[in-house]
């Protein structure tokens, strides 16, 4: 449900909160870590810093740390600036009208996963994912060249 910019930025922020509050992270490091290309992460952690998530120094000692704890910071306030549907209503069916009222075919079963996914987003927190995170495996970095898929014998 998450676009892929909104995946970026939790994988960023998730590797500079494994970095502890007061070490910064440079960009190309991030990229490097969590496999996302190096330009697009820049756009990403310049949107994290203008909405007030991240704080960004140049030169020597500079990169990218938490503004807060996070403890504090939300998944919901990560991707709410890539993300137009996180408090968005409207029906993913493309009803002009779609409420409890007027409702589409699918509103009473869209509205249960609608509403699990913005409790999820507004509940887990920055930390409890990085807590996860260093538990479990590490995020696959990309790998460089072509890619290679297997075809299904028979085919």
């Amino acid at each position: 449900m998450l676009t892929v910019t909104s995946e970026y930025a939790i994988r960023a922020m998730v590797h500079i909160t494994q970095h502890g509050q007061d070490d910064p992270v440079l960009a190309r490091e991030i990229a490097d870590e969590t496999g996302v290309p190096a330009n697009y992460i820049s756009k990403v952690l310049r949107d994290m810093t203008r909405s007030g998530i991240l704080t960004s120094a140049r030169g020597v000692g500079g990169g990218f740390r938490l503004a807060r704890k996070a403890s504090t910071i939300h998944l919901a306030d990560i991707v709410m600036p890539f993300e137009n549907n996180v408090h968005n209503d409207r029906c993913p069916f493309g009803n002009a009208v779609c409420s409890d009222e007027t409702p589409c075919g699918a509103h009473e079963y869209w509205a249960t996963v609608k509403s699990a996914y913005d409790r999820f987003l507004a509940r887990t927190t920055l930390k409890n994912v990085a807590e996860k995170q260093a538990a479990g495996p590490k995020t696959a970095k990309r790998s460089k060249g072509k890619r290679k898929t297997k075809r299904a014998k028979g085919k």
